[in-house]
């Protein structure tokens, strides 16, 4: 299977939480919450045109300042999807600040804010000082951004407060045989990246492209393409150790080929998990197990295990029975 996007923990599992999702062939990122992002870079940071916040305390959105800072200048609007009372925890950060001198700034900060079965969408504008504006409302039916090449779903949980589980996943992936592309005497370039946007968006027959000084048409061009399944990350963190929260990750995670998901606490460890509304090293293992991912990836230990940290790994992978890293 080919990959469309490249998922990196930043901090490491006893840092901030923070998974950076780079999308390849474009010049563009996704953050997963918002921990210590200091390290990714004005680079990495000027990338990212959507953030999907689990919950604001303070280990997971404490880095909203530093993107802040780093995309004033930036003209391309940055998307902050997030549970109820995300809007008010931006817009609260929005006015620790002064902002008389900022209104040729170009930045547009376009939130949305999940609760229940709704969807409701404010800006914060740089040219209007980051006053709230806004307030629509629609549907929400699990999918929280559509984008041409994959779509970004959310569910609710309980960590106490609500919480959001994410999951990125492609409809399907395009992958170019080269061998094709030579029996063809096509060139690799970028009317490949302009073939598998026709293909997506389903564009007519008629479509062509100039390849080396010949025109290709999109049948012909497609000859070169092959399709196969798409790809599949999710990202659960802080949730509650409880049945229904656990029945609610299994369903959405389901065949993630790439699943990031808490160990905070080891499983003799589970009352003080169900005090603080974490999972165990033994549930993320269950849960990677039940929903036939690919890959468990480990996140978020709670400091008492610095020491110990492979007994987190240990007991994920006797529980899951497959590959956990």
């Amino acid at each position: 299977m080919g990959v469309t996007f490249h998922a990196s923990p930043i901090s490491g599992p006893f840092g901030d939480p923070v998974l950076y999702v780079r999308i390849f062939r474009e010049k563009r990122a996704l953050l997963l919450d918002l921990g210590d992002i200091g390290s990714l870079g004005p680079g990495n940071l000027l990338k990212v045109s959507d953030v999907f916040v689990t919950h604001t305390h303070i280990d997971h959105f404490i880095g909203f300042d530093v993107l802040l800072r780093t995309c004033l200048r930036s003209m391309t609007p940055l998307r902050v999807f997030g549970p109820r009372g995300i809007t008010g925890c931006v817009e609260g950060k929005l006015r620790g600040y002064s902002w008389n001198l900022i209104r040729d700034y170009p930045l547009k900060i376009e939130v949305y804010e999940v609760e229940g079965a709704a969807l409701r969408h404010h800006s914060f504008h740089a040219e209007k000082a980051f006053h709230v504006s806004g307030g629509e409302e629609r549907p929400f039916e699990g999918t929280l951004l559509r984008d041409q090449s994959f779509t970004v779903r959310g569910v609710t949980l309980s960590h106490d407060i609500p919480v959001m589980a994410y999951s990125i996943e492609e409809e399907y992936h395009i992958n170019i045989d080269k061998q094709r592309l030579k029996e063809l005497d096509l060139s690799v370039g970028p009317w490949l990246s302009d073939l598998k946007k026709a293909i997506r968006a389903g564009l007519p027959e008629t479509t062509a492209f100039e390849v080396d000084g010949r025109i290709v048409t999109l049948p012909e061009a497609r000859a070169v393409a092959t399709i196969t399944k798409g790809q599949k990350i999710s990202y659960v963190t802080d949730a509650s150790p409880v049945p229904e929260n656990l029945e609610k990750i299994i369903a959405f995670v389901k065949g993630s080929d790439q699943l990031f998901c808490e160990a905070y606490f080891l499983d003799q460890d589970r009352t003080r998990a169900r005090e603080r509304n974490h999972l165990t090293a033994a549930l993320a293992g269950r849960i990677a197990r039940e929903a036939a991912v690919g890959s468990l990836v480990l996140v978020h230990f709670s400091p008492k295990y610095r020491t110990m940290p492979e007994a987190l790994y240990q007991e994920a992978r006797l529980e899951s029975g497959g590959d956990v890293r």
